[in-house]
């Protein structure tokens, strides 16, 4: 076969007879041998170009060794620890001086956090004061709870969407934890924590409870007031188990970037379901009841282990956090921005609060009068809920909103609801003092001036 091509050349000496059809074989002449070379020459230099393709059988394949992080593949001679290598079966990474800051395989490359506005972005509730003491409440950024596993808790702290975040980094906000009733003493049975619960049936892929259970990696930015070992937590409530892990925080009020594996359990249950799958948090600080060994999956409701710092025992500790992002694999990947748009959509699936911007007015719903004193209003949601008929509806005060009565807009003086809800929206009962007429029309805004709201919950 003529040699048209390097691809053409054989591995067998005497097997390679012609160059670019010229005869080079045994016997031949002088002159063939010059022609030769200078067509072999001129093959290299267009391929050191760029300026010629070469042609290739059908076949050939570049075959590279796997390679690493440290040494790759494929690099540039002048910078050997940056190229791309093959750190597994189907999976291409790329490393940046002989660190690994790419892999894609089984991971997605986009929709890859598996939490909701870990970037802080949404703040439906605003700031949240007098938190903690009493029971669980979500904090001021959406989708993260300030979770209490005991009732009587002496720490209280304020939660609100900061503007301090790492510096030089792509992020515009964190959650700010700041603590404004000391509880020195944690008893047994007490735990606070930052978590957010990602609901069960966006987890199928996962594939707990199988041989093929997948690893997740989850990295964040953390600004805490005390040095030494802080805790991240991995909850299972289907199965009710347990997976914490250890970081070091090494400077005290300095931002600092963070990433943990949490291995795929292949012994769990994630049901598929709109319940709670897995649950992320974040300790501030954590009784005895609720320590556990590290790094390893068990059984029940362990946060932390028994060095966790308490960070709720001086009134100067102030918390932040942002950047959370947890994907499948065991590399962390670069934060995956959404526009705010996006991010939004999400929060609303589980709390919608209908605000107030600058004291402008804006419309509730529409509906009828029942009664002399009773309408009931429907209010259609942005999007879909994870519930139907049982959101918890809250509202800023009952005498907030302004409903049409004919002509006129009356104050109402009591609002309850919730009657034939779906996962669309809900009939909301408004009640005034008298003077409607029944089967009329009416409608229903906010007040105007108050700064009135509306709001559906349907958190896990």
């Amino acid at each position: 076969m003529a040699k048209n091509a390097i691809a053409d050349y054989s591995a067998t000496a005497a097997s390679n007879t012609d160059i670019q059809s010229v005869n080079i074989d045994e016997g031949c002449a002088p002159s063939g041998i010059n022609n030769a070379i200078r067509e072999l020459m001129a093959d290299l230099a267009d391929m050191n170009a760029g300026t010629t393709v070469l042609t290739s059988p059908s076949a050939s394949v570049l075959t590279l060794a796997d390679g690493s992080s440290s040494a790759p593949a494929l690099a540039n001679t002048g910078d050997t620890n940056t190229g791309i290598f093959f750190p597994a079966a189907d999976t291409v990474g790329v490393a940046v001086g002989g660190t690994e800051v790419w892999r894609y395989g089984s991971n997605p490359t986009t929709a890859k956090n598996l939490l909701i506005n870990g970037a802080m972005t949404v703040s439906q509730r605003g700031t949240q004061t007098g938190q903690g003491g009493t029971s669980s409440a979500y904090s001021a950024c959406d989708r993260w709870q300030m979770q209490l596993t005991n009732g009587g808790e002496q720490a209280r702290f304020t939660t609100s969407q900061d503007t301090d975040v790492p510096a030089g980094s792509e992020f515009g906000y964190s959650l700010k934890v700041d603590c404004t009733t000391a509880e020195a003493a944690v008893a047994v049975n007490e735990a606070e924590l930052i978590t957010q619960r990602i609901e069960a049936q966006n987890l199928q892929h996962l594939d707990y409870g199988a041989a093929g259970a997948k690893t997740l990696v989850l990295s964040w930015w953390m600004k805490s007031p005390k040095n030494g070992t802080h805790c991240v937590s991995m909850y299972q409530r289907d199965a009710n188990k347990s997976y914490v892990r250890e970081v070091t925080v090494t400077s005290v009020d300095t931002w600092e970037k963070f990433t943990v594996t949490f291995p795929g359990d292949t012994a769990g249950t994630i049901n598929n379901d709109n319940g709670s799958g897995l649950e992320v948090s974040f300790p501030l600080h954590v009784g005895s009841n609720y320590h556990d060994t590290a790094d390893a999956w068990a059984a029940g409701t362990g946060f932390s282990t028994s060095n966790q710092q308490n960070l709720l025992d001086n009134t100067a500790n102030n918390f932040y956090i942002t950047g959370v992002q947890l994907e499948v694999g065991s590399v962390a990947t670069d934060f995956e921005h959404e526009d705010y748009g996006t991010t939004l959509a999400k929060c609303l699936r589980y709390y919608w609060r209908s605000t107030e911007e600058n004291t402008n007015a804006i419309s509730i719903g529409s509906g009828e009068w029942i009664s002399t004193t009773q309408a009931l209003v429907h209010i259609d949601f942005p999007v879909a809920m994870r519930i139907n008929n049982s959101a918890v509806l809250s509202v800023s005060a009952v005498n907030d909103f302004k409903i049409r009565q004919g002509a006129s807009l009356v104050d109402t003086t009591a609002v309850s609801g919730n009657l034939g809800g779906s996962y669309y929206g809900a009939e909301v009962s408004f009640t005034v003092a008298s003077g409607s007429t029944v089967g009329q029309g009416t409608s229903v805004r906010s007040d105007g001036t108050a700064g009135g709201w509306i709001a559906f919950s349907a958190e896990l």
